[in-house]
């Protein structure tokens, strides 16, 4: 899926040691002169954080923000250390829109959750983390109804659960089950052509997932 990072540091760095710079070379200059100067007080250092942000923190935060684009969050995940972790937040489309999210849509996105994740942590009590905001991905797995309503006129790969497998061009979604063109077996360079819409019981679908797709909905069914 498209995604887009941003770092949200807490902490200062330093530079690490090497060479003396020009400021350490007059220093000794100093020095050697018999020269000195009072030491600079220190800048005082950026907060660190208190505590690791939590995942039901994050959707709280994001929630309001999520009508302007008519997103879902389909998943938040945290990963590795508590006081530098990734924050992974998955969004999509409502199941009303069949088009994708762009890379700069989740890039305005990602920078929207980020003023909201600031705003919840006014008093800086969270660990530095950095976000990642991605969308679902060309490939993605149907395992809820809205995901298939979502991939509507798209290309899906089934599996039943008697294990045959083919791919079929979604046409609607219905309580009994999703309506299929199944896809014929062509020769390279033909143009793609499908066999008659059917109704797939729910029942008898094991897994799916969508399938790239390179040609047009308008595909000849014979």
């Amino acid at each position: 899926g498209i995604s887009s990072m941003a770092y949200k540091p807490k902490r200062s760095g330093g530079k690490k040691g090497g060479a003396p710079n020009a400021r350490a070379r007059r220093a000794a200059s100093r020095a050697a002169s018999g020269v000195s100067r009072a030491p600079a007080e220190k800048a005082p250092q950026a907060p660190v954080g208190t505590r690791p942000l939590h995942a039901d923190e994050v959707r709280a935060a994001i929630e309001p923000t999520l009508a302007e684009f008519s997103l879902v969050v389909e998943s938040i995940k945290i990963t590795g250390p508590a006081q530098n972790c990734t924050v992974e937040i998955t969004v999509d489309y409502t199941e009303d829109r069949t088009d994708s999210l762009s890379l700069d849509t989740i890039a305005e996105i990602s920078g929207v959750f980020s003023a909201a994740l600031d705003r919840a942590d006014a008093n800086d009590k969270f660990f530095p983390y950095l976000l990642e905001v991605s969308s679902p991905g060309a490939t993605r797995e149907l395992s809820e109804r809205r995901h298939w309503v979502r991939a509507r006129t798209r290309l899906v790969a089934i599996t039943e659960t008697d294990g045959s497998e083919y791919v079929g061009r979604l046409d609607e979604v219905t309580d009994d089950g999703p309506v299929l063109r199944r896809k014929k077996q062509t020769k390279k360079g033909q143009k793609p052509s499908y066999h008659e819409p059917q109704t797939l019981p729910w029942e008898r679908i094991a897994s799916a997932h969508l399938q790239i797709d390179f040609n047009s909905t308008a595909d000849s069914v014979e």
